[in-house]
């Protein structure tokens, strides 16, 4: 048989007192402790595709490692200066009327109603150096489009039409490829058919 022994009773303690409120964000943060890393490169807001890792106000140590970076990049990585930046937005604009007249017209020859037509969207996006504002003059610009799903690959490269006796096609002219190699602006254009994602490269200006 086993009892049961209640432990003795302990003395009346006071309670602890409340925590501290906690620090007022870092300028341009949140009380979520999320922090706005935007910034305005060229006349466009470029914005990180995740968020910070670490939302405190910066170390002493880490300003001055900063410091010596920027110090670095600036004698030895020389960034585009704005006129290139602006050259470089009249083209991806340029560029993103193209790939919409594109969408649209796939649209049209799948006999879609106007209202879909009309909301079709088709966006592109930049990533790599250029997306993160830190390009070098002369590098190029990587982007992403993203079209509906009636945009297929063959609607892409363009189908091809007739071949010629020297090896090489003719090609849709209402493909995206097509419209793009044949853009008076357009040069060492090159498709990438096999790529598992679409890919072409060109010079634009």
């Amino acid at each position: 048989q086993h009892q049961q022994h209640s432990p003795p009773a302990s003395p009346s303690r006071r309670a602890p007192p409340p925590p501290p409120p906690p620090p007022p964000p870092p300028k341009g943060g949140s009380s979520s402790g999320v922090v706005d890393m935007s910034a305005k490169i060229g006349g466009r807001v470029v914005t990180p595709a995740i968020p910070v890792v670490d939302s405190k106000i910066p170390t002493p140590q880490e300003v001055a490692f900063d410091k010596s970076l920027q110090g670095y990049i600036q004698e030895n990585i020389p960034l585009e200066p704005n006129e290139g930046i602006l050259r470089r937005e009249r083209v991806l604009n340029r560029m993103g009327t193209l790939c919409r007249e594109w969408i649209q017209s796939v649209c049209r020859r799948q006999g879609l109603p106007p209202d879909v037509i009309g909301s079709a969207g088709g966006q592109l996006f930049t990533s790599g150096s250029y997306r993160l504002g830190v390009h070098e003059p002369g590098a190029d610009i990587d982007t992403i489009l993203v079209a509906p799903n009636m945009c297929t690959r063959q609607e892409f490269f363009g189908a091809v039409l007739e071949e010629n006796e020297d090896g090489t096609s003719i090609r849709d002219p209402e493909s995206l490829a097509e419209r793009i190699r044949t853009h008076p602006d357009v040069t060492n254009f090159v498709p990438v058919e096999g790529a598992a994602v679409p890919i072409l490269t060109f010079d634009w200006e």
